[in-house]
């Protein structure tokens, strides 16, 4: 039965992959083919013979691949041949590329046996000129003479023809094989006086045509990333960057191609008298740091900015308002020391080191952040201090205020402090409200009459309310998307049917809509009990949504026309012009709280640092799809048709920017050993097996191919890449087990505490115990500290099964 049931499932996948070839394949008949064979057009033809089965995948991948070989000017089809007319190409089936109606190659079907294959195998025959293949060492000599003074040359290694890594270099061939001369090789032999590793391929660019003499040979520089067309790309501007350029003006201002591309530039700082020499420094260095750094030589008598006497060399990281920093360093080796092995601080021109041992485990990183960060000027005058006189006047005085509370001794403080200043700079012309600050350290009595318990914190005070509380991330944005919703007031009372739908548009307040992409209104009848809940809710929502309450006489009306009724939620998208509903009947004030989150979220939202427990507290399998930007418009429309079918309910579907979250690259070297080649969907099952699946990596994200795979993974026919850890999440270093040192001070204190978040049948079973410490003991191991102060883990789907924990995450 199983076996039929297989059967049945292959026909149907290859009848599905039949229709789609047929639909989007151009087809001829053998007897018509000739008369489409254009002169100088190039064309791959696929014969089919009648009397033999039809190659179904070859098929669907010569049609995946009509697409991109049509970028370059390269048509394909498929050729029916018929019995009363088979040519001479239909006794087998195989492709044909044809330049006009001239034949160039063969290729038979093994050789084309995936996409990629049949890119590289079609470009590789129409680039013969662009690309030589070489076997030898002598050919490679040979070449590499002919292009002195001439041409730079770019040699490729590859462990395979028709491999991605081929077609990769058969692309940029396609597009810079005028400008350099391209060779390539599968032979290992030819990198032995090259590079020690053959593991993987290998690309180096050969710089000859700034060489004149025929005895000298080409500097050679590899190329580290792996070898995709982006990476290759991005390689070959670095190398046609200006060795050494000259700087002049403010090094702050400085742009260059490696700053663009997320490299850093070293300046070699010089002197009139010293020019000539430090020029040729510069030109050592920029040698030995070719594709990791730029490097510009800067005349202090043409510099617009104060430089310190006592620095020879400045680095500018690319990253936004990275400050230029100076050092002093005896050995070009240092250079290439603090860009190789990131160790800028060890440089640097200041003081010593007070207070920061060296340690394996740097173990507070917003400290270490502050005391690199400590010689930077922050415009302070923007967020002016307050005194216990001041601070009255203030809060007397403005309509909208919003007061930092810190502690100028304390690093997460003086994090916060740079966020606060750098969003008065940025936002000053927006901001409609007085930015003030309070140093806890100089007025605690301020702070203790405000029920500042902990810093730092950021509260608004909007006059004839209570003080709000920001409890979101420390960014500037946030904050400022936070100060702009506390504006308005939560819930914000409509009183017509004009106005309800004003709201749910966003046009009721359009100054907000730059900030959020989500309206929440509540509609309700007179006197119900759920409205109570409702603006307690809206208490702990002020500042992250914006919310409505409609309560007239027409609220039935309006409810009727989204297919609801009172008590009911309405959710309005934006970005969408969608509006659906949620009935609020029973509900109490923590399920809307709960509900409304849930809706921020989006259809197919992005994982952030902020949202994710909120993901990871809906006991529900993640599909998630890793991508280094922000998903593809196909690869988004595929997922989202599934997500507003209901077809991915059991699941959370959703993404994550390796560049917005880096800590998913770790995850996914996790999984696969290395990053593999993105976007990567997989689905993340956090059920007692705690097993990670990848999508097919030959296949297309479509809705079908997406619940064909989530059916075999349920099948047990698909593969599991990884396991999840299910240790428990201890101390990082012996000293920071701190619920060892409560236990020090009061015995027993943790357990205590530990027990007050285990649900009422663990406590219970925790109460029943009869064996003194032993038990103790065995809790205190079943239940770890490391995991109990997260609160009492939820099970998963099912009763009795385990929650794996996800240590990476």
């Amino acid at each position: 039965m199983a076996g039929l049931i297989h059967l049945v499932t292959f026909m149907c996948v290859n009848c599905m992959f039949m229709t789609k070839a047929k639909m989007i394949l151009e087809e001829l008949r053998s007897d018509a083919y000739f008369s489409s064979l254009m002169p100088g057009k190039t064309s791959l033809l696929y014969f089919t013979n009648p009397d033999f089965p039809t190659n179904i995948i070859l098929l669907d991948d010569l049609q995946k691949s009509a697409a991109a070989l049509q970028d370059y000017g390269i048509s394909v089809a498929k050729v029916n041949c018929i019995k009363e007319d088979l040519q001479k190409y239909c006794g087998e089936e195989n492709a044909y590329l044809f330049r006009g109606t001239k034949l160039v190659r063969e290729f038979p079907a093994d050789a084309l046996f995936d996409v990629d294959s049949i890119v590289a195998n079609v470009l590789f025959v129409v680039l013969y000129n662009e690309v030589k293949y070489i076997t030898t060492s002598m050919e490679h000599k040979n070449i590499e003479n002919a292009m002195k003074g001439k041409r730079d040359l770019i040699f490729a290694y590859v462990q395979a023809i028709g491999i991605p890594e081929h077609r990769s270099v058969m692309e940029t061939a396609f597009v810079y094989g005028t400008k350099y001369q391209f060779i390539l090789t599968t032979e290992t032999k030819l990198l032995e006086n090259i590079s020690t590793n053959v593991d993987s391929a290998k690309l180096f660019f050969s710089h000859c045509r700034r060489i004149t003499a025929h005895s000298q040979k080409c500097p050679r520089t590899m190329m580290e990333q792996e070898m995709t067309i982006v990476n290759i790309h991005r390689f070959l501007k670095l190398m046609d960057a200006p060795l050494v350029t000259e700087i002049s003006g403010d090094p702050e201002k400085v742009t260059s191609v490696h700053l663009q591309l997320g490299l850093p530039m070293v300046f070699i700082l010089s002197q009139q008298e010293t020019y000539e020499f430090d020029r040729t420094t510069a030109e050592h260095v920029a040698w030995q740091l070719l594709g990791k750094a730029g490097i510009g030589i800067l005349l202090r008598e043409k510099a617009s900015t104060s430089i310190p006497t006592n620095c020879n060399v400045a680095v500018k990281r690319p990253e936004e308002d990275s400050p230029v920093r100076y050092m002093m360093m005896e050995e070009t080796q240092d250079i290439q020391n603090i860009i190789e092995k990131s160790n800028l601080e060890q440089y640097e021109k200041s003081e010593e080191t007070v207070g920061f041992v060296d340690q394996e485990i740097q173990d507070d990183e917003v400290a270490e952040a502050v005391y690199r960060d400590r010689k930077r000027t922050l415009p302070l005058h923007l967020v002016p201090s307050l005194t216990e006189e001041t601070f009255k006047q203030v809060l007397s005085n403005t309509t909208l205020s919003m007061v930092l509370y810190y502690a100028s001794w304390e690093a997460i403080s003086l994090t916060l402090l740079q966020t606060f200043v750098h969003m008065a700079e940025k936002y000053k012309d927006k901001l409609d409200m007085t930015l003030t600050r309070v140093n806890c350290a100089d007025w605690p009595n301020i702070c203790s009459e405000q029920n500042v318990s902990n810093i730092p914190v950021v509260k608004i005070y909007h006059m004839g309310k209570d003080p709000l509380e920001y409890t979101g991330m420390l960014g500037a944005e946030e904050l400022f998307r936070f100060s702009m919703l506390a504006k308005v007031d939560c819930p914000l009372e409509l009183f017509s049917y004009g106005e309800a739908e004003s709201f749910l548009s966003g046009n009721r307040n359009p100054f907000l809509l730059p900030y959020h992409n989500l309206s929440v209104l509540g509609i309700f009848k007179k006197n119900m009990k759920e409205v109570d809940s409702y603006f307690e809710a809206c208490k702990h929502l002020r500042g992250i949504i914006s919310l409505g309450v409609y309560y007239e006489d027409n609220a039935m009306i309006l409810s009727k026309k989204y297919g609801t009724a009172p008590p009911a939620l309405l959710f309005a998208r934006h970005n969408s012009n969608q509006v659906h509903s949620a009935t609020l009947q029973h509900t109490a004030e923590r399920d809307i709280v709960h509900r409304v989150k849930l809706e921020l979220l989006g259809e197919f939202p992005e994982i952030t640092v902020d949202n994710f427990p909120t993901f990871f507290m809906q006991k529900k399998p993640l599909l998630v799809l890793f991508s280094d930007s922000n998903p593809t418009q196909s690869d988004e429309k595929h997922i989202l048709n599934l997500v507003r079918g209901k077809y991915l309910d059991q699941y959370l579907t959703c993404w994550l920017n390796l560049k917005n979250t880096p800590v998913g690259i770790g995850i996914l070297r996790r999984y696969f050993g290395a990053v593999p080649r993105l976007p990567q969907f997989v689905l993340i099952d956090f059920d007692a097996s705690g097993q990670v699946f990848p999508f097919p990596s030959d296949h297309h994200l479509t809705e079908v191919n997406i619940l064909y795979w989530l059916e075999m993974i349920k099948a047990g026919e698909e593969m599991h890449v990884y396991s999840l850890s299910n240790e428990d999440w201890k101390p990082p270093l012996p000293d920071y087990n701190f619920l060892d040192m409560m236990d020090a001070e009061v015995p027993d204190f943790a357990a205590q505490k530990i027990r007050i978040q285990m649900k009422p049948s663990r406590r219970q079973k925790a109460e029943d115990s009869t064996e003194g410490a032993e038990a103790e003991e065995t809790e205190v191991e079943e239940y770890p500290p490391g995991s109990s102060l997260r609160g009492t883990v939820p099970k998963f789907i099912e009763q009795g099964k385990k929650f794996r924990s996800h240590t990476e995450l």
